[in-house]
């Protein structure tokens, strides 16, 4: 295993336009690994954030181009690269909240489907009632064991559930990556201290990324910024505000095992959670 590398998480304001959105992840995904970072992450609804309708009149031509994008992205820079999360289709008819890591091969490694479905009143005047057109996923993200340590990725509102993290932590988890899109109330009450939380209860490293700023012409859907990469001892490493770009820095997973071995509660357990 790779002790010391960089990993970086890119933020950006999507819109319903997604050639628009791939190129301009193209460009910050190229510009973190041309800064070192070899885990890169993209944040939830990366490649389309627009109206449930546009969604289902689009939805062939986001994955396809989703998919191709990520292969082709990572195998020409030669990372693992997280895209976290954009719509598949779902037996029902509705579509799942989707994210896929892709490694340097191009080669797809990890598929999670979204298992919280974002239904809630935030006062933001958006209406937040993502289960009336996505499936939920049922299963718990795998665990990828990887050159640089075990990985995995929930998505945005997973966060709120701890023992989603406590699930990974079981299996080892390393660096989880929590894509997402949070809301400006949410963001601001709850999103740094829920993620520095889940990284210090599970002693791993937390990277965040995430959309910013506002998404539709009619300014309604606002986006929290503030893409995190967070220790596992809960220090803020890396940090955007609200411009689009990537935070880069430096995973040391001789540092993870070492604050695992001087204070080792993962092994403290008690009620089998």
């Amino acid at each position: 295993m790779i002790m010391n590398f960089k990993a970086a998480v890119v933020q950006v304001t999507s819109t319903a336009r997604v050639s628009n959105n791939l190129t301009k992840c193209r460009q910050l995904v190229e510009g973190a690994a041309k800064a070192g970072a070899k885990v890169v992450g993209l944040p939830e609804n990366f490649s389309f954030m627009g109206s449930e309708s546009e969604k289902q009149n689009l939805l062939g031509q986001i994955e396809e181009e989703t998919f191709s994008f990520l292969k082709e992205t990572a195998m020409d820079l030669g990372i693992y690269l997280l895209g976290g999360g954009f719509p598949t289709k779902a037996p029902t008819g509705k579509v799942f909240n989707t994210a896929v890591i892709v490694n340097p091969k191009g080669e797809e490694v990890f598929r999670y489907h979204k298992a919280h479905l974002f239904d809630a009143v935030v006062g933001d005047g958006f209406p937040y009632k993502e289960s009336n057109h996505t499936e939920a996923g049922e299963k718990v993200p795998e665990v990828i064991h990887t050159e640089y340590g075990n990985i995995s990725s929930a998505i945005c509102y997973d966060l709120r559930f701890p023992e989603l993290f406590r699930a990974l932590s079981k299996q080892g988890v390393d660096l989880c990556f929590l894509p997402a899109a949070f809301t400006v109330p949410t963001g601001e009450a709850h999103w740094h201290v829920l993620l520095r939380a889940r990284a210090i209860e599970n002693l791993m490293y937390v990277l965040a990324p995430g959309q910013t700023g506002t998404h539709d012409p009619h300014g309604k859907r606002k986006t929290f910024g503030h893409s995190l990469i967070i220790s596992p001892w809960g220090e803020i490493l890396a940090e955007l505000d609200f411009e689009e770009g990537f935070a880069i820095a430096e995973i040391e997973m001789d540092r993870l095992s070492e604050i695992r071995s001087t204070l080792p509660s993962l092994h403290h357990r008690r009620f089998g959670i």
